[in-house]
């Protein structure tokens, strides 16, 4: 029950997050995420009014390898970093594959958009309460407030000590999960069980 930062892990639960809301048709994988989130643009036109959500966690939107994830370093908030993806040469859309954390991120927004609620609240109703994941979150003042949670550490002079903790909620959809082992497998059994828990529908399986 102990609950761990689950850095990119949490693209592959969140990208579960929005099959649900395919499944009860409230976006598609291929949408238009101008369509969902009407401020993102991206260098080419052409390229900003066709990429899809399926697009953008798939990465092969054209943007570059890691792009934004310096800026979030220097202190740029989520909207901020989005924003200014407008001046970032692409290449490749849809012809090669580049991981790009704020790309994605952008897709999770704008579906979050769609349902009425930020990305934490609407992981939290559609994903974690359903299969009772108590201890999961995308909040990281959740995760900080958890008494039974990992700490980062790094070796110093010899000796290892507790260091400064990533708070990545600019990039929530990213890479702001954090959750246990048993909350984990509950996820993985869900995924096994083509988007079933036990008799509980949670994720239509075509999504």
């Amino acid at each position: 029950d102990t609950v761990f930062q689950l850095a990119s892990v949490s693209k592959s639960v969140g990208a579960t997050v929005v099959a649900h809301e395919v499944g009860v048709r409230r976006v598609a994988w291929d949408q238009p995420l101008r369509e969902l989130l009407p401020w993102f643009q991206l260098s080419n036109p052409r390229v900003g009014r066709v990429v899809t959500v399926g697009d953008l966690y798939a990465h092969r939107s054209g943007l570059p390898d890691h792009i934004g994830d310096r800026l979030e370093d220097m202190g740029f908030d989520q909207r901020q970093v989005l924003e200014r993806l407008l001046h970032v040469p692409l290449e490749g859309f849809r012809t090669h594959y580049a991981y790009t954390n704020f790309g994605l991120t952008a897709a999770g927004i704008g579906v979050a958009r769609a349902a009425g609620a930020d990305w934490a609240t609407l992981s939290e109703q559609v994903l974690y309460k359903p299969l009772g994941m108590a201890r999961t979150s995308s909040r990281f003042d959740d995760f900080i407030r958890r008494e039974n949670r990992v700490s980062s550490h790094r070796r110093l002079s010899g000796e290892w000590a507790v260091s400064a903790m990533r708070m990545p909620d600019a990039q929530a959809p990213a890479a702001s999960v954090t959750s246990s082992v048993n909350d984990l497998a509950t996820w993985l059994s869900l995924l096994l069980g083509e988007g079933a828990s036990g008799p509980q529908r949670v994720v239509d399986a075509a999504a």
